[in-house]
């Protein structure tokens, strides 16, 4: 009997089983097909010289909303948990220093000069102010934000970052992904605030609060009173809309161990049909 399907992943690697998952949870036939004796793709492990090596992703971040935390909810019958890792850290000669998720921090981080901080607050102040009244930064490079007195060090920093974060360099990663993904938005403002951060349109007194306690005192009252004349005009601060797809919600970013993909591993090829071994 001639055995038909609606559609054919081929490799059984973590983007063949979620679009054979994807498809066979809205009632398709789908066959996968795979080379290997084993599905997962690059994400395994094997033993070389008596020790276990893993291969593929180490570290997942930007799990509260992204695009594999809506796939999981969406299609996965059980959601594998995921253990937080908490902080980042920067190694330096003497000690392990925590990477900054909010202004204060940053202020005193002294892996960056001070004159690179000086330089960097009102930066990551303004695109702060930005993303929270909701302009859309994704199509705004890291690299264009940040100001050109910086010093080779500073830039090195930031790139490290951008790459741990995407995989991408700061001229091609976004300044939305890096606030998201850095816990600036999520680790400066509290869990009332933050719900109110996604509403169309803000109260001025609401907005006032928020801004109270992402900005440093010294800058809050300058920056309010030209934020204050933009809800009176026809500024397109007034009407925009928070660019959700990307902000973090009240849970803090999470990273995960190669374990964890092995678990999305046995849900998929459990859950979506036909596998064959070609």
């Amino acid at each position: 009997m001639e055995k038909k399907y609606d559609a054919i992943a081929i490799g059984a690697g973590i983007s063949g089983l979620l679009a054979a998952l994807t498809l066979s949870k809205h009632g398709k036939r789908v066959l996968v097909l795979e080379k290997s004796r084993y599905v997962g793709g690059n994400c395994n492990s094997y033993t070389i010289d008596g020790f276990q090596v893993d291969t593929g992703p180490h570290a997942i971040t930007h799990l509260a909303v992204g695009p594999l935390r809506r796939l999981m909810d969406n299609y996965f019958d059980h959601i594998p948990m995921f253990e937080d890792h908490g902080y980042y850290y920067v190694r330096t000669e003497h000690s392990f220093v925590k990477i900054p998720s909010n202004l204060k921090e940053f202020m005193t981080f002294g892996v960056l000069s001070k004159k690179d901080r000086l330089a960097l607050t009102p930066a990551i102040t303004k695109v702060l102010t930005l993303s929270t009244f909701g302009i859309d930064l994704s199509k705004q490079s890291v690299y264009e934000t940040l100001p050109r007195t910086l010093s080779k060090d500073a830039y090195d920093f930031v790139n490290t970052i951008s790459y741990f974060l995407s995989g991408k360099s700061m001229k091609e990663m976004s300044i939305h992904r890096i606030l998201t993904g850095s816990s600036f938005i999520r680790d400066s403002v509290t869990q009332e605030q933050f719900e109110n951060l996604v509403g169309k349109n803000e109260d001025p007194q609401q907005t006032e609060s928020i801004l109270r306690s992402i900005l440093p005192s010294n800058l809050h009252a300058s920056l309010q009173a030209r934020l204050n004349s933009s809800f009176t005009s026809s500024s397109p601060l007034k009407n925009s809309v928070v660019y959700q797809s990307e902000i973090v919600n009240g849970n803090k970013r999470v990273r995960v161990i190669i374990s964890a993909m092995r678990v999305i591993i046995r849900t998929c090829s459990t859950s979506c049909g036909v596998l064959k071994r070609v």
